[in-house]
Formats: structure tokens, C-alpha cells, sequence
């Protein structure tokens, strides 16, 4: 009745419409309510234990543990699962309530196993076949006496070794860039650690970023570049692109004399006095004043 009211109104019925709808009164209604709230909560109570056995199960067959799950939060999972199996047992049915409510704990368990300990959470489908193939490698481990080989996971659940492969990276966490390595030390003076800074080495650490530059030393030299590139545009044309290809300031490639001088088609010599006279030129404080902030020398 109370699901044919959401379909008919798109909302929660009120008492009154709830008790017209039964040809009860609204007092025998909330009579009725208080009384099947009582019930749901006794049979609740009377079935934790069913919950914690089976969050236990649960735990111990999928490895929670091994995902950031708690015991304890398994049990209220298995919990909520419980009240949601109280309120649409129909006892007519002829199912026994444990059987019944056994299917709604370990999904709520599972779900939350699923959505909670991970940083990036798989579809419910992706975590069932990632459970299937780690329980396939449990029973082989224990029929084999070693560890299965990929191929021997695949051939016993009649799945392609590409998929096994697939899940098997699907069911890798990711890693804290401030995850800490190596263990405790030992005995020793190696071991005690001379330097502090080796006990806190993390994981983003050993990462190299490329340049290994900062967002300040990165500005300062596109910075600089601009600055050279207004200082050059002080020269003749000529000048100026015998300087950009001789040090690279376009495209990062330094050029040789002979290169532009066959790209000019003249001497080799010619390039030289061209590129001497421009660096005379750069040298003169009024064009180099911009730059002088970066460099010492120029």
C-alpha cells in the first residue's frame, strides 16, 4: 500500500490518506505503526548475532581487512542490511526470516566493502569477478601447493586470460605519494640512521619530475626567455637570426657556423663576425639592463 502511494501521489501518503486507504481510523493507524516499530526492533535484536557471524564470514572470505574494513563497521553495514530485511519479510512466503535476511546483510556488507575501501571505486560487477578470480586463486593455491599461474586461473574459470589479466589490474589500489618506505632499522650504526631525513623518505620522493623545477624557478626562466627575446629584437634582422639559430632561442637546437652559413649561403667567417658583433652589441648596459636581475655576468 505504501509503495502504491509513492507510485500514485510521488510522495509520502499522510496518515489520513494511509488510514482511508485500509477503511481503519487514523488513531488505530498510528496504534498499528508504534506496535510494528516495537516488532521490527525485537526481531532486529534478536538476530545481531546472525550479523556478526556473517560479517565474519563475509571479512574473512573477501579479505576486508586487506581493504581498510573494520569489523566493526562490517557489523553496522550487516545491520542495515538487517532492517531492510525486517521491513519487506512477508512471512507467508514460507522462507525462514535467517534465510531470508542472510542475502540482504552480505550485500550491504559487500557494497560498502566495494564503495568505501577504495580510492576509486569498481562497479559492483567489476568487484565480483575480481572476488571470484582472488577465491580461484585461494583453492588452486591450496590444490597446486603454489602460487597459480595466470593461464590456470583463466582455464578454471572458463574465462580468457586477457580478462583475468584486466581485473587483476582493476583490483590494484592506489598508492599515498606520502606513503613512507622501508621498514624499521636494525642493529648498527647503517641501521640507527645517521641522517634523519632517511626515515621520512616517502614514495613522491623517488618519483622524478622531469626538471625537477619549481613553480617559482619554472617562472623565472620563462620570465627570462621573454626578456632575451625583447633584447635581441634591439639587433638588425640580420643579426637577429643569426643569433636565435646560433644559440637556439626558437626551437631549443643550437646551430653550428657552417649550418647557417650554407643556410645564408655564404662564409663560414662572415657568420662569425656577424655573431660577434651582435654579442658587442648585447653587451652594452642599456640593452642587457633587463636581464641583469637574472644573471651576475653577462
Amino acid at each position: 500500500m505504501l509503495t502504491l502511494s509513492y507510485i500514485v501521489f510521488r510522495r509520502a501518503p499522510t496518515h489520513t490518506e494511509w488510514a482511508n486507504a485500509l477503511n481503519i481510523t487514523v488513531p488505530q493507524l498510528k496504534r498499528q505503526l508504534k506496535k510494528s516499530q516495537k516488532a521490527k526492533a525485537a526481531m532486529m535484536e534478536a538476530n545481531l548475532r546472525l550479523v556478526v557471524t556473517i560479517a565474519r564470514q563475509t571479512m574473512k572470505k573477501y579479505g576486508g581487512n586487506s581493504k581498510g574494513m573494520f569489523f566493526q563497521d562490517a557489523c553496522q553495514e550487516g545491520i542495515i542490511g538487517l532492517s531492510k530485511a525486517c521491513e519487506r519479510f512477508d512471512p507467508s512466503v514460507g522462507v525462514r526470516f535467517n534465510t531470508f535476511a542472510k542475502w540482504f546483510i552480505r550485500r550491504g556488507i559487500l557494497d560498502s566493502m566495494s564503495h568505501n575501501s577504495r580510492i576509486i571505486r569498481l562497479p559492483r560487477s567489476t568487484m565480483k569477478r575480481i572476488n571470484t578470480i582472488r577465491v580461484a586463486e585461494v583453492q588452486l593455491l591450496g590444490e597446486l601447493g603454489r602460487k597459480p599461474s595466470e593461464d590456470e586461473v583463466a582455464h578454471h574459470l572458463g574465462m580468457d586470460v586477457a580478462k583475468v589479466r584486466f581485473y587483476k589490474r582493476s583490483a590494484e589500489d592506489a598508492l599515498s605519494m606520502d606513503r613512507q618506505l622501508g621498514g624499521k632499522g636494525g642493529k648498527g650504526s647503517k641501521a640507527s640512521g645517521s641522517n634523519p631525513e632517511d626515515k621520512e623518505l616517502t614514495l613522491g620522493q623517488t618519483l622524478s619530475d622531469g626538471d625537477n623545477k619549481t613553480p617559482a624557478d619554472a617562472a623565472n626562466q620563462q620570465m627570462l626567455k621573454d626578456d632575451v627575446r625583447r633584447m635581441v629584437l634591439t639587433l638588425t634582422p640580420k643579426e637577429q637570426a643569426v643569433v636565435r639559430m646560433r644559440f637556439g632561442l626558437d626551437d631549443g637546437q643550437p646551430q653550428t657556423h657552417d649550418s647557417i652559413a650554407k643556410l645564408f649561403q655564404v662564409t663560414r667567417d662572415q657568420i662569425r663576425k656577424i655573431e660577434a658583433s651582435a654579442i658587442l652589441k648585447l653587451r652594452q648596459p642599456y640593452r642587457n639592463q633587463s636581464v641583469q636581475c637574472y644573471m651576475n655576468d653577462i
